[in-house]
């Protein structure tokens, strides 16, 4: 956890900005290349990494609401942002929105097309591997949406489902399977509250997917889905396997995917994502969850330590672990194997943007919070926080971008590929 002193000493590495840093070199310009993004409310900033440092571009784009997920086409020519005033406005009717963008050769994002109304908060969107739908999740009503792409990237019509689609409790993202003949759901459930509701279970849904219908086609719930807060998901390049995170457990699944497009009925493998899994403390989740972008052998898992207490009659951080853990994966099993914890410096990571070539990432916290450090109370900044990554796929810290919130919420972050 980051003291006053500890923070002016990582904020003072990242005031020596130099005028052309790694990305900018004649060698990385053959590699692939991607643009950092982050969001602050409705408004979306450009990051770029000046030597080991990161600068945020002044000139934002700004959406129609609160920034909720991207995702970009498989041709890389465009890029959807979903948004939502659902946790930002007081009115009685709320308005989502799906919006495309053209990426230019530089990687800035042009807009295009007008804004498509969505039904409810989506609170993840994906599009197929041969860039003709765009899927939207939401949580609340647990559900999700097909839309048409147009040949020009634009949005379409939203395909009507024929089916009855069961997408139990608390949608948390969506994506295509690697065949892209099938769609994965994972779905969180909810937590009990006495009183009020029992716990709602959650899940992995699947559904077969053809010419813009879903079908269901399989639920995995071990356990029935209780104590089952199944979050995000990635698959391993092979296709062999899929890798769920689960929220509220700390836990790592790791999944079969059989030929027909069904998952193993219970995972593989059970890992902890966490380095003490024994100090564990209420407030104790995970977030995102990526494979590495090239190599094929590592996992990223972002854990978030949002537990508080009561110290000097102030609501503190607990100590819980904020960090991204690594993990190596067998090439034969898929096993994943927990090889190292490092230190997000900052409070709740909830996002993690890898560049395409697999050398560095962007982790992002959208919001400050108080922390006990030395008897005193700080307030820790929403962070942007940039690691190298090595050859074997460990991270190394370079240094930290705070960002002053005013109230709102860096909520995503994300690559665009040019």
């Amino acid at each position: 956890m980051l003291g006053r002193r500890r923070f002016n000493t990582l904020l003072a590495g990242t005031a020596g900005w130099v005028a052309a840093g790694p990305l900018g070199t004649a060698a990385a310009q053959s590699q692939p290349r991607g643009a950092v993004y982050a969001s602050l409310g409705a408004r979306l900033y450009r990051i770029r990494r000046d030597g080991d440092s990161l600068v945020r571009d002044p000139r934002p784009l700004v959406l129609p609401a609160q920034v909720q997920e991207g995702w970009q086409h498989p041709s890389g020519r465009y890029f959807y942002i979903a948004s939502s005033d659902q946790r930002t406005s007081t009115a009685r009717v709320r308005h989502h929105y799906l919006n495309a963008f053209r990426v230019d050769s530089s990687g800035d994002l042009q807009p295009f097309g007008g804004a498509v109304e969505l039904p409810h908060r989506p609170i993840f969107i994906t599009v197929d591997q041969r860039g003709e739908y765009v899927l939207s999740a939401y949580s609340f009503p647990s559900s999700l949406s097909v839309h048409r792409l147009n040949a020009d990237g634009s949005i379409g019509d939203m395909v009507e489902q024929h089916a009855s689609l069961d997408a139990g409790f608390y949608a948390h993202a969506v994506y295509f399977m690697p065949s892209n003949r099938a769609v994965l759901l994972p779905v969180r459930g909810n937590e009990p509250e006495p009183g009020i509701h029992t716990e709602d279970p959650g899940g992995l849904f699947l559904y077969g997917f053809d010419n813009g219908q879903l079908t269901n086609k399989q639920t995995v719930a071990p356990n029935g889905g209780l104590a089952y807060r199944a979050r995000h998901a990635d698959f391993h390049p092979s296709g062999r396997w899929v890798y769920v995170d689960l929220e509220t457990q700390n836990l790592l699944h790791t999944y079969a995917i059989r030929a027909d497009d069904t998952l193993s009925d219970e995972p593989l493998f059970v890992s902890t994502t966490l380095a003490a899994p024994e100090a564990y403390r209420g407030g104790q989740t995970t977030s995102s969850i990526r494979m590495h972008p090239t190599n094929g052998r590592t996992l990223y898992v972002a854990n978030r330590g949002r537990g508080t207490e009561t110290f000097r009659g102030e609501v503190v951080a607990n100590g819980t672990e904020n960090t991204i853990s690594v993990f190596d994966v067998d090439a034969d099993t898929g096993e994943p194997t927990l090889v190292q914890t490092i230190d997000t410096h900052s409070i709740a990571v909830r996002t993690m943007a890898f560049q395409p070539d697999g050398r560095s990432m962007v982790a992002a916290s959208p919001e400050p919070g108080q922390v006990r450090a030395e008897g005193r109370l700080e307030t820790v900044p929403a962070m942007l926080t940039l690691y190298d990554i090595d050859a074997d796929g460990r991270l190394a810290f370079r240094s930290i971008l705070p960002v002053d919130t005013r109230g709102e919420s860096m909520f995503w972050s994300g690559i665009v590929r040019y």
